[in-house]
């Protein structure tokens, strides 16, 4: 698996391509590459293109792989509307909506701007025969209403990477699938909203990045939440 970029504070974050990293966890919270070639217009291009968000094929592989290490029966939520759930052991899906509280560009001739985003929600099974059954009905923790809302960063706030997601968001999703002290894997960190969030709940937090400035970024963020992640540490030294 190799060294972690960071770990500290319940929260550890590996460069590399999570294709070759196994990470046995409790949920899967991720936000994939969109497959729609992103490329930013921001700043003269200032996030320049995002690594493998050309490859859908490639993305499903890597979500298949970060499965396998997913206890059977639990929570998946993958960002994006493009995720193929024929490619993958999912079932009991449930389409949510994620109100960002403000109107994007979007196509600019139209007079509707989108102000959603899709969240995909299902449940890991590995058994084919299971899934046709129907299985996987299994209750998140607080069953909540399909729409949440959380406010997203204008383009001028957004200054660790360019899908950067709310912790808000991320924090309702975590506290409604797991349990203190689970542990919740983002196998497309980022700059590391999923593992920030994660650690506020009291989850243990892992997460793979396959670009190194967006793990220097994450590192950045972690180092300047430690006194809200810190509260993770009696935790660890409770039981060790």
């Amino acid at each position: 698996m190799g060294r972690p970029y960071y770990d500290a504070n319940g929260v550890t974050l590996y460069l590399g391509d999570c294709a070759d990293i196994e990470v046995p966890h409790d949920l899967l919270l991720t936000d994939p590459p969109y497959g729609q070639e992103f490329k930013s217009g921001k700043s003269h291009d200032l996030w320049g293109w995002i690594h493998g968000d050309d490859d859908m094929d490639g993305m499903h592989a890597r979500l298949a792989h970060a499965l396998k290490s997913l206890r059977r029966g639990r929570h998946v939520y993958i960002f994006g509307k493009l995720i193929d759930l024929t490619k993958l052991p999912l079932c009991a899906p449930a389409e949510l909506i994620w109100d960002k509280g403000m109107i994007g560009m979007g196509d600019l001739t139209s007079p509707w701007g989108p102000q959603h985003e899709n969240i995909t929600f299902a449940v890991y099974e590995l058994s084919k025969a299971n899934r046709a059954k129907g299985y996987g009905n299994l209750a998140a923790r607080l069953r909540k209403g399909s729409v949440l809302r959380s406010i997203r960063a204008n383009s001028g706030s957004v200054c660790h990477h360019p899908m950067e997601k709310p912790v808000d968001i991320l924090r309702q999703m975590i506290e409604s699938s797991s349990v203190m002290y689970e542990t919740v894997y983002d196998p497309f960190a980022g700059s590391g909203s999923t593992l920030i969030a994660a650690a506020i709940e009291g989850r243990k937090a892992i997460g793979v990045e396959i670009e190194e400035r967006y793990c220097e970024a994450a590192a950045r963020r972690f180092e300047a939440e430690l006194p809200t992640l810190a509260s993770f540490q009696v935790f660890e030294s409770v039981n060790r």
